[in-house]
């Protein structure tokens, strides 16, 4: 008799503790975050980035938004510091979605997904900018001179009539301007902060100025008197305008920028 109550003790045991386990391995693989989508390797169209509305939100980390938004976009076609874009151009209708990726790693502004045509006031260059598109009628004169590439420095009114003629061969180049101070802005989105000097080709001169956004903003300068001398550099960028009346122009500015000196501070 003790011998059948010995292995009748010993088979409940067995029994709990293979319930224990699969209760356990029941329990992981609940808690086991399923895994991300691969990336999308077709093509691109505006309806699958019109589908990605909601699929990301603000403070979301990156480990997982970034996933979800390659899985069902790919890899993103325009990324510019930290702020990526997915765009698309079918026929005379583009559609793009802007996402930032703050230093935190974490989500910080979302722009839906949206669409725009060649007679809509805004999102249409901006569009074609993050599709890598080039824009039509834009002028790039083949035979005006690219930038000057013996480090000296450059005026104002000269980069912005070679970057206007020949955008093509000074887009992205890293110059030295001397200009005259207007002012200075100050701008916050998350936990990322912004500045941006404007600097003018002449005094009093509000019709041929360049804006220089600061790769440091804490470099801002701050006790500038306006129209002091002041010399910058930073890589030149070269994009379209165009105001609520559908007037189209273009527009230079220093990115990654820096005070490489000023007088009058």
């Amino acid at each position: 008799m003790k011998r059948i109550v010995l292995v009748t003790l010993f088979a409940a045991l067995g029994a709990c503790n293979k319930s224990e386990s699969a209760s356990s391995t029941t329990v992981a693989s609940a808690s086991a975050a399923p895994a991300p989508p691969p990336p999308f390797t077709g093509t691109l169209t505006g309806e699958r980035i019109m589908a990605a509305k909601g699929l990301v939100h603000p403070f979301m980390k990156w480990s997982e938004a970034g996933p979800k938004l390659e899985g069902q976009l790919g890899k993103p076609t325009h990324v510019k510091d930290k702020t990526q874009e997915w765009a698309v151009k079918e026929g005379d209708q583009c559609y793009w979605i802007k996402v930032e990726r703050q230093a935190d790693d974490t989500v910080g502004m979302v722009q839906d997904p949206a669409s725009a045509t060649k007679n809509t006031a805004f999102g249409w260059d901006d569009c074609l900018t993050a599709a890598n598109v080039p824009r039509e009628g834009v002028a790039d004169d083949t035979n005006a001179p690219g930038p000057p590439t013996d480090g000296k420095p450059i005026t104002v009114a000269a980069l912005r009539d070679g970057a206007t003629k020949a955008r093509s061969k000074w887009q992205n180049a890293k110059l030295t301007v001397n200009g005259f101070y207007m002012s200075t802005s100050t701008s916050s989105s998350g936990d990322r902060k912004y500045a941006t000097v404007t600097v003018t080709a002449a005094k009093h001169d509000l019709d041929h100025t360049i804006s220089c956004n600061l790769a440091d903003p804490a470099t801002a300068p701050t006790k500038l008197m306006q129209y002091a001398s002041i010399t910058l550099t930073g890589d030149v960028s070269i994009e379209d305008t165009v105001t609520l009346g559908g007037t189209r122009g273009v527009s230079v500015s220093l990115e990654k920028c820096s005070v490489k000196a000023s007088a009058g501070k």
